[in-house]
């Protein structure tokens, strides 16, 4: 009897039969990281107006500071 074509049926036996398990989550860790790359590119694009924004968000409490 021939072992390793045994050993090796019952490994892909094995990832066929828990792939109901772990292919949703990983088709959910795939789509989680494409949704945070789209994210990413689209705070990239409005970077210059997100410092402008916190800048002028530091300025006004800098102000409410200094005048209580």
């Amino acid at each position: 009897m021939n072992y390793k074509k045994t050993f090796l049926g019952s490994i892909i036996a094995f990832i066929f039969g828990t792939s109901c398990c772990w292919l949703s989550s990983l088709a959910i860790w795939i789509g989680g990281a494409a949704i945070l790359g789209t994210v990413a590119n689209f705070i990239e694009n409005i970077q210059v107006l997100l410092i402008v924004v916190g800048l002028v968000l530091l300025l006004v409490s800098g102000i409410f500071y200094w005048r209580k």
